[in-house]
């Protein structure tokens, strides 16, 4: 039976030792390139290269990520970087960027390929488009619930890769602006600043704090450890392991732990998950919950710390004179971190005293004293690292891979050595005969002493087989180096390099008679508001029809002269049930065109002969990524992109280039819930913007649903470009996007006129106090 693989992460070298000596599978590491912790220590060429031998050596893979979004001016880089990763001959790259999913099949296709999470793959269409495109494996979201794990996992065949164990983004993976949007740092560039984790205020309409000053978007760690089986059974291929900005000693933790429960389970033993959770919260967590695996919309959050708040180590007695007295709820050691509830104060315990005496140690249920700290009588202090226990993680036994050893010693024959590793078989023999003996013979002991002593290499042996004649003499020297060089040769052939390629792509002009009109296209899922933009004149509309097929009739009998597109959700699961028939059903109507938001939708469309538009939440950023959707009739670039960056982009293709150019830009879609969590289900607040996160500039960050009970949350700061309108031209887009999020009718309206009078006559005279020009400036990180 193959066993699912178990997935750790590791962020540098020393890291990724333990993680294998505790028992990984497999690890993913990041370079200093192109990887989506690019604030973790990473991995230069020449560590690649010692990690790759160190995983290969010893019967792991090795999977690197790419994982981030590249923009033109960095293919040339991308292509040195994954051709060295092709000589080292990792087991796969992790990849984001529907360019890079272009470039290896093309040019690497010996390279496997893992669909980041950060693609959003969430429905089993895009997941089948997926493999379709030449990826092996999918790492899904972790939003997926477990009978969705299994139906795509049921129906696709591809390897699936899930989360078990670790930080929770909020967000989903690559649909998160957050970062971006308030301080030029991509998340989908790997330099999240984790605006996240940060205090919010939720407030209503009339900006009344129903909850205030806590971490509102703090998600609570993930712990699947419990339901292990339940996983497995579902046909999981990999259990992956958040955490490559974590110490190793997390990492040690976390292995350990699982690498038990999965062999437990396989060998159909008892284990001691309390034991384990117990472990792993000593060492790191926001507190644990199974995520989405049973539900869609998860409770448990980190409200009140957003860092590690390890375990309860005692409530305050009383306090005075510098000190405070504490009852110990589990023990305590010098060299423990405390930390107050919150995580704002804490220390290092350097000096413990029990019954008046200085002690290095207490048990639970003593009482102590401590130095004293910003708390109450009747707080709980935590106890957020422990000394004693992460000792235990610095002396963990290297992991060798077994060799199985034949040796044969004839007389007036060279020392004959065969090792078996891994379905792999090497043989050497040695140069100097062996002969009958004048003074001391070799015995059988003796030689399997020396042929075994290879303490210093990756191998351990599981097996020794000799075969001697007695009464022979072969010096000690010949003994080890025919040995050494059996283990060298054993080494070489698992270490297999590629020769590089030395790829070099010349992204090409391929512009005809390109049109250099600019037209304006309106995104709303408000009927009322196609009536007002039909009535303006807009070029195009697309309008998010929630699958509601008398929504779609009746918008093509408001809109004469301008084009309509039905489109589709910003993320899309099982909602859409078959997504096949849906995309029938507007063909049927009608509909020539669809706004598609994800590869299985694009797939779909394709082949049911209907002309495709990219939405901007594909990502599309580089020429690659243009090609790869090649049969795009419109692409909605991302609104990460600067204008000389589009402009680079929009002069070498012939496809139809869009940019939004006002709205409210989504800063994060989630499945949780706060207006859910914190006061009780809404829908109709929801959807109309009632309620709003305020931060600590005092912003306010409307809460509301994508109409299937999805949250967006939309940036407090308008972007504006009605003003810029010719730099917007020059950059080479066919359309500028107003995109209708919480919009007035009459604000619609003035707004759509405003930007037709800008474009038809360069007049511009519509005001906004609380705008942004978002990236096309400035560009991101």
């Amino acid at each position: 039976m193959k066993k699912v693989e178990l997935l750790a992460p590791a962020g540098s070298l020393e890291t990724l030792k333990v993680a294998v000596n505790c028992g990984a599978d497999a690890v993913y590491i990041g370079g200093k390139l192109f990887g989506a912790r690019a604030y973790a220590v990473n991995f230069g060429e020449e560590e690649l290269k010692e990690a790759v031998e160190y995983c290969h050596l010893r019967d792991k893979k090795i999977y690197i990520t790419v994982n981030t979004l590249i923009f033109n001016k960095e293919i040339d880089l991308l292509t040195d970087y994954i051709d060295y990763l092709y000589k080292l001959n990792v087991d796969a790259i992790i990849v984001q960027d529907f360019g890079i999913v272009k470039l290896l099949r093309e040019y690497y296709p010996e390279i496997n390929i893992h669909a980041s999470t950060q693609m959003t793959l969430s429905n089993l269409e895009s997941i089948k488009a997926a493999k379709e495109a030449g990826v092996k494996r999918v790492v899904l979201p972790r939003e997926l619930t477990l009978k969705e794990i299994k139906n795509i996992k049921a129906n696709t065949g591809i390897e699936v890769e899930t989360f078990v164990h670790g930080a929770l983004c909020v967000s989903y993976s690559g649909q998160c602006l957050f970062s971006s949007i308030i301080g030029g740092r991509s998340g989908n560039r790997g330099r999240c600043a984790g605006p996240c984790r940060l205090k919010y205020d939720f407030v209503d309409e009339k900006g009344n704090i129903i909850e205030g000053n806590k971490h509102l978007l703090s998600m609570a760690d993930l712990c699947t450890i419990d339901y292990v089986g339940d996983m497995i059974q579902s046909g999981v291929d990999s259990f992956k392991i958040e955490g490559r900005m974590k110490e190793k000693e997390y990492v040690a933790s976390v292995v350990l732990s699982y690498r038990k429960a999965i062999d437990a389970y396989y060998d159909s033993e008892e284990f001691d998950v309390s034991k384990s959770i117990e472990m792993m919260s000593k060492i790191f967590n926001r507190g644990f919950s199974n995520g989405y695996l049973y539900e869609r919309k998860p409770s448990m959050m980190s409200y009140i710390n957003p860092k590690n708040r390890g375990i309860p180590l005692g409530k305050v007695l009383s306090k005075g004179n510098g000190r405070l007295k504490l009852k110990l709820y589990s023990s305590l050691f010098v060299g423990d971190g405390i930390s107050t509830e919150t995580g704002e104060h804490g220390f290092k315990v350097d000096k413990i005293v029990a019954d008046g005496i200085k002690v290095d140690d207490a048990d639970e249920g003593q009482t102590v004293e401590l130095k004293d700290m910003p708390v109450k009588v009747g707080d709980i202090i935590f106890k957020t690292y422990d000394a004693k226990l992460n000792r235990q993680f610095s002396n963990i036994k290297e992991y060798k891979s077994p060799i199985d050893v034949f040796v044969k010693m004839k007389e007036n024959m060279p020392l004959y050595i065969k090792l078996k590793n891994s379905g792999i078989e090497v043989v050497n023999s040695g140069k100097v005969d062996a002969v009958k003996a004048v003074k001391k013979a070799i015995d059988r002991d003796t030689l399997i002493e020396k042929v075994s002593s290879i303490n210093d290499t990756p191998f351990a042996v599981r097996t020794i087989e000799i075969d001697m004649d007695e009464g022979l003499f072969l010096p000690l020297s010949e003994i080890k180096e025919t040995r050494r060089t059996a283990v060298e040769n054993l080494i070489k052939t698992k270490l297999h390099y590629n020769e590089p390629k030395n790829i070099h792509i010349k992204l090409t002009d391929d512009v005809q008679a390109k049109s250099k009109d600019l037209k304006i296209s309106f995104y709303t899922e408000n009927l009322e508001h196609v009536k007002i933009a039909s009535q303006v004149g807009v070029d195009r509309i697309y309008f998010d029809y929630r699958l509601k097929d008398e929504e779609l009739k009746k918008v093509r009998q408001y809109c004469e002269g301008c084009e309509i597109i039905p489109a589709f959700p910003q993320v899309v699961r099982d909602e859409i049930k078959n997504a096949e028939d849906e995309l029938k059903k507007i063909k049927d109507i009608g509909f020539k065109k669809v706004l598609v938001t994800n590869l299985g939708l694009y797939n779909l469309s394709l082949k049911l002969g209907l002309d495709v538009c990219i939405d901007f939440n594909l990502n599309v950023v580089n020429s690659l990524s243009v090609d790869f959707f090649k049969g795009a009739d419109t692409i909605t670039l991302s609104t990460e992109l600067n204008l000389a960056q589009i402009e680079d982009i929009t002069k070498r293709k012939n496809t139809k280039f869009e940019s939004i150019a006002y709205g409210r830009l989504p800063l994060m879609i989630m499945e949780y819930c706060p207006i859910k969590n914190l006061i009780s289900c809404d829908r109709n607040a929801c959807e109309s913007g009632k309620y709003s996160l305020r931060d600590r500039k005092g912003n306010f960050i409307k809460i509301v649903s994508d109409g299937f009970c999805r949250v967006k949350l939309l940036n407090s700061s308008i972007l504006m470009m009605g003003d810029k309108i010719d730099d917007l031209k020059k950059a080479g887009l066919s359309y500028i996007r107003v995109n209708d999020t919480i919009e007035s009718d009459d604000e619609i309206e003035n707004v759509l006129k405003a930007y037709k009078n800008s474009l038809d006559f360069g007049t511009y005279d519509f005001h906004i106090e609380n705008y942004t020009r978002g990236h096309f400036y400035r560009g991101v990180l």
